[in-house]
């Protein structure tokens, strides 16, 4: 369960974050983005290139981007441009309600803050795969943050789930779950110096709809081999113990389950021990 409604607001937004200079709110036009260092032909296309947008005022602090990779995609460059125009938005109505709020309280009031920030965690040829995260701050003792996952096929021109890869009746959140559970309360022991107790109020396993779930290319070979799992705080454990994050390899038999066309864009690697 994630602390903060705004946080969970702009992960929503991310999974389908203020005044800044007119340049920077508006997309870079893909048409007309900077080519590579590296020359190319005439007729080459332009490379697309990563995209920032940064506003610091007594008021608030925004920052978004994504990176060139997803630049290169019209469709996801207007729906990031869309959502980052919404984030801004309703960051300064927050801002600007609550500063009026604690002068007529005679409190301090501290700048709220947003940050949307979206990475590349692999890619094939046909596939792309983001990784979204948030924090938000909006005047409590601490800000919140989030993660989110986004999966894209070139091909389709569409966003898909994990589950949009595998062949029917197939699935794999019992190869992700069994070996993450193992996995987490390793790193939940040595977090906490002493063995986990599964009735304790942070002591059993995340379903697997409440963390995030990415495909990711751990040696940029251009094929996903390891899914990464994102346990955000309060998730897996108290404020205090952070995000968990845990990698597991995609092994032989999950890669057995995907559809014959998706098969080329991963690398099977062993399982965990």
């Amino acid at each position: 369960m994630r602390p903060l409604v705004p946080v969970l607001i702009l992960l929503a937004a991310c999974s389908e974050k203020a005044p800044m200079p007119e340049a920077n709110t508006t997309a870079p036009d893909v048409s007309n983005a900077s080519a590579s260092s590296t020359p190319s032909k005439s007729d080459a296309p332009p490379a697309a290139t990563a995209f920032s947008a940064e506003e610091d005022t007594d008021l608030f602090g925004f920052k978004y981007d994504w990176p060139a990779e997803a630049a290169a995609i019209p469709q996801l460059v207007a729906r990031f441009t869309k959502d980052m125009e919404k984030a801004k938005a309703e960051l300064i109505s927050g801002a600007k309600e609550d500063r009026e709020e604690r002068g007529r309280r005679g409190y301090d009031y501290h700048p709220h803050e947003t940050q949307v920030s979206y990475e590349t965690a692999g890619q094939s040829d046909r596939l792309l795969s983001l990784e979204s995260s948030v924090y938000g701050f909006t005047g409590g003792a601490h800000g919140s943050s989030g993660s989110g996952s986004l999966l894209w096929d070139r091909k389709l021109a569409r966003e898909l789930t994990v589950s949009d890869l595998l062949q029917p009746g197939t699935s794999w959140t019992g190869a992700i779950r069994q070996p993450f559970c193992t996995l987490l309360n390793r790193e939940r022991e040595k977090r906490r110096g002493e063995p986990v107790q599964p009735d304790d109020l942070f002591g059993d396993c995340p379903k697997y709809h409440d963390v995030t779930v990415l495909l990711s290319d751990e040696d940029s070979n251009g094929r996903f081999d390891h899914i990464h799992v994102i346990a955000d705080q309060y998730v897996a454990g108290p404020y205090a113990e952070g995000p968990y994050e845990i990698l597991l390899p995609i092994t032989a038999a999950m890669i057995e389950r995907l559809k014959p066309e998706y098969r080329p864009s991963f690398q099977p690697r062993p399982p965990v021990r």
